[in-house]
């Protein structure tokens, strides 16, 4: 058929009232590409925009399509009508389905979203790339492979990787998951009063969030089964990833309030030292014991702290090094002076008793002293012979050379 009078043709195979699965199937079957009037009185009331929108991206966004896909948007006032279709679709597209990627805006679902004014321009923008006859046949075999489904859910049909059970656990654990998200995420701001006040234990309260809302998640659901489905595991898992992320940015906020907390802390500790010659190690000292005390309270935050420790840590060192060069120009302090340095040289008399006959055996002469060492290194000496001389001559040699001194 002839759209609007124009050179362009569209076919469409649905019935005289389509259902939302049906609506869903021809909008795969076109390849995710869709011309989509808004009605006015929808965009200014915020309702009815997604009713059979919303099922179709979910369908186009599981959907293996291997051409690009594009949201035309036929409206009297495109700037207006661009702001209020995306506001309305925030909610929306948050409680999607996808096992393959988040979605915050329309530009996640379709490559392309384009807002125009007239019929003749969407069909420019939209190219053909098939024979109608073949669209046509793509368009009827998708619907009709989906008329068995009787009941109304957003989307079924025999070439649809999802089970029943997944799409149960889709109905019933997204919007629980986007509940429990925003629970959490209520709880930790509530506590810090928005970003604006330091919460002693943060990274414990960012734990027992994201435990609670895991919780929730788990409770949600009407069996163990659909938590322990494909889609269930991820629902699960992108709660996890969504918390990490939020919390994540929360505690960068905190992060910098502890910063400024721990600092005045710091100030009022170096407002105490006395001036001396010792300045420079008293508040080394006090810098090491504040960055100590910014890391035991910045224990267990969802995010690194390492960059904000060192970042911390020079921030105080040069505050201290400012505060050195003010005391020293105003002459309230004056470093200690320094002291020379004394170097000492000992050393060990090789020979303190005389030669070493094993060292230099060339120089015994005859006329010199031999004292032998008994085996056993003991001596015994006769008081007698202490008293009467030498004693040194009494020593029984010994038969090995080696260990024979001579004195001279």
């Amino acid at each position: 058929t002839t759209s609007f009078g124009t050179d362009s043709g569209v076919c469409i195979a649905l019935s005289t009232s389509p259902s939302i699965p049906e609506a869903a199937s021809t909008a795969v079957a076109c390849g995710g590409n869709i011309v989509y009037y808004p009605d006015e009185d929808d965009l200014t009331r915020g309702e009815g925009l997604f009713d059979t929108l919303g099922p179709a991206m979910e369908r186009i966004l599981n959907e293996d399509i291997a051409s690009s896909t594009s949201l035309i948007v036929v409206t009297k006032n495109p700037k207006a009508t661009k702001a209020l279709l995306e506001d309305a679709a925030a909610d929306i597209l948050s409680n999607l389905v996808s096992t393959k990627k988040k979605v915050a805006v329309l530009g996640d679902v379709f490559e392309k979203v384009e807002y125009v004014q007239s019929t003749e321009e969407a069909m420019q923008i939209l190219e053909a790339s098939t024979e109608p006859s073949e669209a046509q046949e793509a368009i009827a075999s998708t619907v009709a492979s989906d008329f068995w489904q009787s009941t109304p859910v957003p989307f079924v049909s025999s070439s649809s990787s999802m089970s029943p059970k997944d799409l149960a656990a889709a109905r019933q654990l997204g919007p629980a998951a986007r509940k429990a998200l925003e629970a959490a995420i209520d709880t930790v701001k509530s506590m810090s009063e928005d970003g604006r006040a330091v919460v002693a234990n943060f990274g414990d309260l960012c734990s027992a969030a994201t435990k609670r809302a895991l919780e929730e998640l788990e409770e949600a659901a009407a069996s163990p089964g659909l938590s322990s489905s494909a889609t269930g595991r991820q629902i699960q898992a992108n709660l996890k990833e969504e918390l990490e992320g939020e919390l994540a940015d929360l505690a960068s906020v905190q992060l910098d309030l502890l910063q400024e907390a721990c600092f005045v802390d710091f100030k009022a500790r170096l407002s105490k030292l006395k001036i001396s010659p010792n300045l420079p190690a008293d508040m080394q000292k006090v810098v090491k014991e504040s960055v100590g005390d910014f890391v035991k309270r910045a224990k267990k935050m969802p995010i690194s702290t390492s960059d904000a420790k060192v970042a911390f840590q020079n921030r105080l060192q040069e505050f201290c090094s400012e505060r050195l060069l003010a005391a020293r120009a105003g002459g309230q302090f004056r470093p200690l002076p320094r002291k020379g340095v004394t170097v000492g040289l000992h050393w060990l008399l090789p020979k303190p008793f005389g030669n070493d006959y094993r060292q230099e055996p060339w120089m015994v002469q005859a006329t010199d002293n031999l004292v032998y060492v008994p085996p056993d290194k003991i001596t015994d000496v006769n008081p007698l012979d202490v008293v009467s001389g030498d004693w040194r001559s009494k020593v029984v040699p010994s038969p090995s050379g080696n260990e024979m001194i001579y004195m001279q």
